[in-house]
């Protein structure tokens, strides 16, 4: 069979109009693909509506500036804003977004514009608002006002700046994600922006929403179109061909005879008349007169006959509908009149005879001989195919649009230049393009600067921020609707092609953080009254109106505040005490740094501040010897040696040669060790004075080598000696402040002004040593609620991390003494004693800090150890744990141990500051110098040659008494001297007047005067008149001799006598000095 033949069995056996395909193909696949989207600028521009034109901005437009976008780094942007585009779409509001940059600084504003009139533009801008910082919590937006937006608007869409008409790019098509599953977003505006830096432009994006209707008619158009198509995509043809041969043989015989007679006779007549008039006139016209038709189908419907025409032209031209408008006029008339007549007669007669005879005789022979062909063809017309699944790509994204609405979606860039335009319109359309872009055709069309009346008209559009209506004159014999630049995009691909940038660029800071808990739930319910408020919820960069409150009972098992320097931790914890303080909880505040406390609190009434130098506030005077009567002296010396281990470095022996340096100096001064009785009534402690004496001679009496004698007499001795001068020495004397003051009422004690970390240190030890057993004795019950908090700054001086290794001088003291410590603040909270332990590095205190702290309050902290260590301890989450360091000042993490999840808390600068205003106590100082004086007055009495007279009263002596007590003397020799000034009230004898006791005098003298002082001070004058001028003027500023030169020549002989048996090299100078006084007849 040939080729021929089968072509002309297959055009027998097709019956489809393939003209009509080719045409409607044609058109169909124009429109699908929007290959018209290319040539808009080929066309004109429908001048703008005039009442479009006279539409003002309050009536139309609101805009918000993007000043800080925040994002949390476990949600999808992109699907948060989607939501808040959807929320737009509900309210049929057009969406606008502007980003405007002048090479420099870039500016970002979004916005709505009211589609329609019965919609109120205010409800679009309050949708927009509410739902924007509701998907991104922490962005700051602010609100433009009219005039504003109106100079935004002039100034960004003027095109014609300075004179020079502007160049307007558009960019239309399909976004879509490069990375499908959204792990990496590389399509941020931040590109676009980085990539134009240094470029003046403008870029406006403009959302109209198209609605469910439409969309519906839309929907309904595509699919009757597939079912128009699909018989062109492919067909099946069978042809078969069969050769056959037959022979046959046949004999038939047969007679007939007819007779017939018939007899018919008809008459008929038929008379008529009629006449018809009539006339009809018709009028019509059909034209789009405004508006957009993104998807175009008039046409289509003109070239598809019967109901593929009525299908697709019907259902997407239907959405244009609103746009395109039709008139027409109709006038007919009709006259008829008839007229009719009929007679008909007739007659009929018929005879028949009929007569048959048949004989039939056959034989029949068959031979077949046969040849059967078959062929089967397939033919698939490739590109209606594609224009299928182009078609059910449209079908899909439409039915997104049930989700998250549909809308005709542009971008437009306004540039100086041609260049610019093209440049930022094509790294946009770079950027936005991604895995499914190419279902529909995209395009780049620019109006340049030569095109003047276009691009007048294009940018009064954009000036209403609406779509550009393109006049498209197509020569097909079709009436086309006007169409735009914008393409249909569902609510997904509109967040992704108007998407926010996601990184930090010029003027739009952009940060993300993880989300904290935003109310401090516990597991246990406690009363409202129980609880402090402490500062509000801090979330997602912003602050909120809920208050973080914090159960006062959970302060009693301790609280633990880092963070950097500049953080905000003091103010933390000024606002901690202020709190409690209306709670009516006293304060204890130990500062080692700053002193900056007494300037918040310190000029308050109720608030004591003491601190370790004179001239700046009150000395704090604590004697560490001195216990209360329910404390065994054992139990305290075992504290002191810990405290001591813990803020000293002690190796070997050291620790068992202090404890049994501090046991003989209580015995010494009265004390039965194992009974804790004090042998006199009035009791007698010990003061460092006594530790430095006693300490040599237990070394010396050890069995330890010379050289490790020597050793431990450098290394103790000389670190307890300096405890006995300056500053220190004054703090560590015999007079105390009592307890009460500073562990019962508000207290500030401010060691800011020692230099040493040992020091301070010990300081710190001694005070929270005593704070224990204060406690302890007076506290009756145990699991008191909270009675009083302490707050210990830079702890790290108190309770340093250490090893636990071993050491080869013995084991680890200090760690041992560090847990001590530790322990017994765990243990303070059964007393009602809550404690703040305060420091800059988590890392640089013991582990236990942390540990045994129900409270954690975290401000910003940079370093990374120090951000696990303490982060994981309060129970945050990895993301939770790298916020730390990116904290603002006053913003910390809060978290006690039985609530549900941390919360981010905001506390506000303490402002009510009363400064601490210190005013010098010259009159003790004068009265100190004067009490000196008296004394040394009656213990030299006996060396002067006529006794001076004393009008002392029995209440004067007393008083001296009283205050020789309060000295920093050595306990027994104050001792002594109070004996001695008892004896003068009772008898006016002193042993200090006979001869025999000038050694014991002279020692007096020395430690009353601080001789080695003194003796510094003289010991550079280069003849004996200039030493004992050097003298007498020292001795006017610690004592008032009222100009006694006998006395004064005395004192100097006690001085130098006492310095040359503590020095023997002296004794030479001494006598010579003696031997010279002599020859100019002064007293001796």
């Amino acid at each position: 069979m040939t080729q021929d033949v089968s072509l002309v069995y297959r055009k027998e056996l097709d019956v489809r109009n393939y003209e009509e395909l080719e045409n409607g193909f044609q058109l169909a696949s124009s429109f699908v693909q929007k290959n018209y989207i290319s040539e808009l600028t080929s066309h004109e521009v429908v001048p703008v509506d005039a009442d479009l034109d006279s539409a003002t901005i309050r009536q139309q437009i609101r805009l918000f500036k993007v000043g800080k976008l925040v994002y949390d780094k476990n949600e999808n942007s992109i699907d948060k804003l989607s939501s808040v585009y959807n929320a737009l779409f509900n309210v049929r509001s057009a969406i606008v977004m502007i980003l405007d940059s002048d090479g420099e600084q870039t500016d970002l504003y979004l916005g709505v514009r009211a589609n329609c009139e019965e919609k109120n533009i205010n409800v679009a801008k309050e949708t927009l608002e509410k739902s924007f910082l509701g998907n991104f919590p922490g962005s700051d937006i602010e609100n433009l006002r009219n005039p504003q937006i109106e100079e935004l608007l002039n100034k960004s869409i003027d095109v014609k700046k300075n004179g020079n008409a502007r160049v307007i790019s558009t960019v239309s098509g399909i976004p879509s994600l490069k990375d499908s599953n959204k792990e990496n977003f590389v399509q941020g505006m931040e590109k676009l922006v980085d990539a134009m830096k240094g470029e003046t432009f403008t870029a406006v994006f403009i959302s109209d929403p198209i609605l469910h209707k439409q969309v519906e008619e839309m929907q309904s158009g595509y699919e009757k179109l597939y079912s128009q198509l699909v018989p062109f995509a492919q067909c099946d043809f069978n042809f078969n061909i069969n050769d056959s041969q037959a022979i046959t043989d046949s004999l038939t015989l047969g007679f007939n005879e007819t007779l017939n007679e018939s007899l018919t006779q008809t008459q008929s007549f038929t008379n008529g008349n009629s006449e018809t008039k009539g006339s009809s006139e018709t009028k019509g016209k059909t034209r789009s007169v405004a508006g957009v038709a993104p998807l175009i189908g008039a046409g289509i419907g003109a070239v598809f006959a019967g109901p593929m025409g009525a299908a697709f032209g019907g259902s997407i031209g239907s959405a244009a509908a609103s746009m395109m408008g039709s008139t027409s006029e109709s006038k007919a008339s009709n006259e008829s009149v008839t007229d009719s007549q009929s007679k008909t007669e007739g007659t009929s007669s018929t005879t028949g005879k009929s007569n048959s005879t048949s004989t039939q005789e056959g034989k029949s022979e068959t031979l077949s001989i046969g040849n059967t062909k078959g062929i089967q063809l397939n033919f698939e017309n490739k590109a209606v195919t594609n224009l299928l699944e182009q078609i059910d790509e449209q079908l899909k994204r439409l039915k997104s649009s049930n989700d998250f609405g549909m809308w005709n979606t542009a971008c437009y860039f306004v540039a100086p230049n041609q260049q610019v335009a093209e440049v930022a319109a094509s790294t946009f359309k770079a950027i936005m393009r991604g895995e499914n872009s190419a279902i529909e055709h995209s395009a780049i069309n620019t109006w340049t600067s030569e095109q003047k009346d276009k691009v007048s008209e294009v940018g009064r559009y954009l000036k209403q921020l609406k779509h550009p209506i393109i006049d498209m004159k197509v020569e097909n014999g079709l009436d086309m609707p006007y169409v735009t630049p914008g393409s249909l995009l569902s609510g997904k691909e509109v967040a992704i092609m108007m998407n926010l940038p996601r990184k930090s660029v010029s003027g739009i800071p952009v940060l993300e953080t993880a989300e904290f808990g935003r109310n401090g739930f516990s597991y246990e319910d406690t009363e409202n009254n129980s609880k402090i408020n402490i500062g509000k919820v801090f979330h997602m960069g912003k602050v909120e109106q809920t208050k973080v409150a914090v159960d006062i009972q959970s302060l009693a098992m301790h609280t633990f505040v880092t963070g950097s320097t500049g953080s905000g931790k003091s103010n933390t914890i000024y606002k901690l005490l202020h709190e409690l303080n209306r709670k009516r909880i006293p304060f204890l505040v130990i500062e080692p740094a700053k002193g900056e406390y007494k300037q918040i609190f310190g000029g308050r009434e109720d608030v004591h501040v003491f601190g370790t130098n004179s001239k700046f506030t009150p000395l704090l005077k604590i004697n560490p010897f001195r216990f209360p009567d329910e404390i065994h002296v054992l139990e305290h010396i075992d504290r002191l040696v810990e405290i001591f281990n813990a803020c000293w470095p002690m190796y070997a022996a050291m620790p068992a040669v202090l404890k049994e340096a501090l046991e003989r100096v209580y015995e010494e001064n009265g004390w039965d060790l194992e009974l804790s009785l004090h042998i006199e009534e009035k009791l007698s402690f010990p003061t460092m004075h006594d530790l430095v004496k006693v300490l040599p001679e237990i070394i010396h009496e050890s069995g330890y080598s010379e050289e490790l004698k020597s050793n431990y007499i450098g290394a103790l001795v000389t670190r307890v000696k300096s405890l006995t001068n300056g500053l220190v020495g004054r703090i560590f004397s015999g007079e105390e402040i009592e307890n009460r003051y500073l562990f019962d009422e508000n207290c500030l004690i401010d060691l800011s002004r020692i230099g040493s970390s040992e020091t301070k240190a010990l300081l710190m030890g001694i005070l929270f040593m005593r704070l224990q057993e204060h406690r302890m004795t007076n506290t009756q019950e145990m699991n008191q609620p909270l009675q009083h908090v302490t707050v210990l700054e830079e702890a790290h001086h108190l309770l340093p991390k250490t090893s636990n290794s071993q050491s080869q001088e013995g084991s680890n003291l200090q760690g041992k003494s560090v847990e001590m410590i530790t322990n017994a603040i765990a243990e303070m909270r059964t007393y009602g004693e809550g404690f703040i332990i305060a420091d800059q590095s988590p890392n640089l205190l013991d582990t236990s800090v942390i540990r045994n702290t129900n409270t954690k309050i975290i401000l910003r902290l940079p370093e990374g150890s120090d951000r696990r260590e303490v982060g994981l301890a309060a129970s945050l989450n990895e993301d939770q744990i790298n916020e730390i360091p990116k904290l603002k000042t006053g913003v910390s993490i809060v978290y006690q141990n039985n609530w549900l999840q941390p919360v981010l808390c905001t506390f506000e600068k303490y402002e009510n500051e009363n400064p601490y205003v210190h005013k010098e106590d010259v009159t003790s100082l004068s009265q100190s110098k004067k009490n000196t004086g008296d004394i040394l007055k009656i213990l030299l009495a006996g060396r002067m040659t006529e006794k001076p007279y004393f009008n002392k009263s029995e209440q004067e002596i007393n008083e001296l008494q009283t205050w020789l007590s309060n000295t920093s003397l050595p306990n027994s020799l104050k001792q002594n001297v109070l004996t001695e000034l008892s004896s003068f009230n009772n008898k006016e004898e002193v042993k200090y007047w006979e001869q025999s006791s000038f050694d014991e005098l002279s020692n007096v003298v020395w430690n009353l005067l601080h001789g080695d002082k003194i003796q510094k001070y003289a010991k550079a004058a280069m003849s004996f008149d200039q030493y004992n001028e050097k003298l007498r003027l020292a001795l006017k500023r610690y004592a008032v001799l009222e100009g006694n030169h006998e006395l004064e020549q005395s004192i100097i002989q006690c001085l130098l006598y006492q310095h040359s048996i503590e020095k023997p090299a002296f004794k030479e100078f001494y006598f010579n000095w003696v031997e010279d006084a002599r020859q100019k007849e002064l007293y001796l």
